[in-house]
Parts: C-alpha cells; structure tokens; sequence
C-alpha cells in the first residue's frame, strides 16, 4: 500500500517538531527516516500510525485520505524500540493477541490463529520458542517475536521505531540483514526511524534525511551519501573533514583569512585525503599526531596548524607509509564536496584539489 503525507506539520507548544513534511512511498518500498534526536522522525512515523494527529497537512494510504482514521483503523503494524511484549504470556499468546482481539466477526477460528502464529514464528526462525516467556529470550528474539506479532493481523503497512536501537552492535548487524530478507520476501510497504547512518544506508530502499522537523534530503543510501544535498547531510553521513577557506579568482588558501574574498567551507571524507611522506605539489605539510589501528583500517589524526585533520588508510597503505607520532608529512585531497553558489563552487574544488 503506497502511502502520501502532504504538508505535514505538528507543534508540541512553541516547539516545531514537523514544519510542511512532503513524501511519496511506494508500495513495497523500505524507507528509513534518519536524523538525530528531536529532528521529528518519531512523531511523523506515529503520525503515518494514527497515534499522533497532525496540526495540519494529510496522510493518504493507496490514494484514500486516513488523516483522522483510528489507529486500528489504518491496517498498520508497529513495532517498538522496547518491544512491548506482554510478560505474562507466552510467546505464542504474544503473537496471536491481535489476531485474539479482532471483533468477533473478523476474527480467525482458533485453528487458524494457530496456524497463522506458527507460521509467523517459523518465518522469524523461532517456532522452537513458542512456548517461552519473554523473560527466557535475549534481546534479539524479543525483537523478531515483537515483529511477528506485528505481521500477524497481515498489516498492509509496517512501521518500525528505532527497531534495533536496545541491541549490542553484533545482534543489531544480524537483525538487520535478516529485515532486509524479510522485507524481500513479503515486499510490503515499511518504514523504519533510526539514528544510525550506517543501518539507514545498510537496509533501506531510500532514506529520507530530516533536521529540525524538515526533510534536508530524499535519495537512495548511495544517492545521499555520494551527493548529499547539503552540509548537515554531508557531516551527518560519516566522518567528514570541514576546510574553512577564502576563495578568490581561482585560488584558495585553507587556514587563510582575506577580507574582500569569499568565504566558502569544503568537506572532505578521510577516506578520500592522500598522505605522502615526502613534499608534493601543491600538497599541505602537516604532523602525525595519533595512528589508531581499527581492524582492516588504520585511522590517522594529522595536526595541520591549529587543525586536527582525520585521514583513514589501509593496512596495506599504512605499512608502506611506516607512520609514527611527530613525523612530518603532505597531505592533499582526491575529493572535495563544496557548498555555495555555483560559481564559488567550482572556484573552490579547482583551489582545494589544487
């Protein structure tokens, strides 16, 4: 079921926490609401629910208006960061409670609430837990038995709020690809919030940036990474280094200040800076300061002035470079994202790649 939210706005007192929200999801489409805390991804997700009401603005599901409907009315599943299972029942009885509570003329027989229930648990790979408590199951199974019970009322639409948010790093990777299976097999419409980057671009179709109750960016995880839209998008996706320069001509200078040029801010990714041992064209001298060996990455801090400058290399790199706390070294940029008016833009990325 596609769904539309056209001019969504919501205020709690004086406090804007949604300001004129646009967006088309498709039927069938992962879509993951990413921004930090109190940009508004949480009370648009409970809006598209029917928990929260909108100030203003409609929410339409396969082109009907559903603004004022009920929650129950809408035919959503929701899954919380929590969990919220019932403690006093079994895992079974978790996820059969919707199917229990339908009116009586739409609820299922009780041999195909059991049937229903066990295929559920089988397709979240824990029908071998049916008959446990929520207590006797980790984290991890909490989460895949709080997702079952919200498919099993067949929702046209799952909503899920910081799904993975109460997990340890190596649960939260293994939840992740398995919704992304999920989401494949039953191809329904989803949307998740999350505040992890590297889960958004990891799992979603799209990802919807937002920032201060506004949506910065709209674009598939490689079209919001490689061209982000705008600064907050650029430093919230990954480490960035922020250059702050004078652009005049076609020249610029980083750490130089020229009153009658322009200002303009460049971002560089770590990833993309090259280090030299020895002086280069047009590179910049600056001290190692620290090397952090993390895994197949070697993370470097650079001291260029009064600026820490972060470059990631890789094990291979790093050996050849043989880097050491205090060595003097020039670096330079491969790639340069800058933000401004077009032709401060095209100045600065001919100035800063040098």
């Amino acid at each position: 079921m596609s769904i539309e939210i056209r001019g969504i706005g919501k205020q709690f007192g004086s406090f804007v926490a949604l300001d004129d929200i646009h967006l088309d999801i498709p039927t069938g489409e992962l879509v993951a609401l990413l921004g930090p805390s109190g940009c508004g991804k949480t009370t648009l997700l409970r809006i598209i629910a029917g928990m929260e009401s909108p100030d203003r603005g409609e929410v339409l599901f396969a082109g009907a208006e559903a603004t004022h409907l009920h929650a129950r009315e809408r035919n959503v599943g929701f899954v919380f960061q929590h969990y919220a299972l019932f403690r006093h029942m079994s895992v079974f009885e978790n996820v059969a409670f919707g199917l229990r509570v339908k009116p009586r003329k739409e609820r299922p027989s009780e041999a195909e609430i059991r049937k229903r229930v066990m295929e559920l648990l089988g397709l979240v790979q824990l029908d071998w837990l049916a008959d446990r408590y929520p207590s006797q199951l980790s984290g991890g199974q909490r989460q895949r038995i709080a997702l079952a019970r919200a498919l099993a009322v067949e929702p046209k639409v799952l909503l899920l709020d910081e799904p993975f948010g109460a997990l340890d790093t190596k649960v939260r990777k293994e939840l992740r690809r398995w919704l992304r299976r999920l989401h494949d097999e039953m191809h329904i419409s989803s949307v998740f919030v999350t505040h992890d980057q590297e889960e958004a671009l990891e799992v979603a179709d799209r990802v919807v940036v937002m920032n201060h109750g506004r949506i910065e960016q709209i674009g598939t995880p490689d079209e919001v990474y490689s061209n982000p839209a705008s600064p907050f998008v650029y430093e919230f996706l990954g480490n960035v280094n922020v250059f702050h320069s004078r652009v005049q001509g076609k020249w610029a200078e980083i750490g130089r200040e020229e009153a009658e040029a322009e200002t303009t801010t460049a971002f560089v990714r770590p990833h993309d800076i090259e280090i030299s041992r020895h002086p280069a064209e047009s590179a910049l001298e600056a001290v190692v300061q620290h090397v952090h060996p993390i895994g197949p990455v070697v993370r470097v801090e650079l001291l260029h002035g009064a600026e820490i400058v972060e470059v990631e290399l890789s094990r291979e790199r790093h050996e050849a470079l043989n880097l050491l706390a205090g060595q003097p070294v020039w670096f330079r940029p491969r790639q340069v994202k800058v933000f401004g008016d077009a032709v401060a833009k095209e100045s600065a990325k001919q100035a800063f790649l040098f």
